[in-house]
């Protein structure tokens, strides 16, 4: 019984931290993805 304490408990463990280490980097992605948009975005109204 306590080995499947200790499984559940290291699935609930890995689950978060993997949320954790995950989210900065997509984050990170949505972030340049929007400032190259924006990039392309800027210089087609000046002319």
């Amino acid at each position: 019984m306590r080995a499947l304490l200790f499984v559940i408990l290291g699935l609930m463990v890995a689950s978060i931290l993997s949320i954790i280490v995950i989210k900065p980097f997509v984050t990170g992605t949505n972030q340049d993805s929007t400032v190259d948009q924006k990039t392309i975005e800027q210089p087609a109204p000046k002319p």
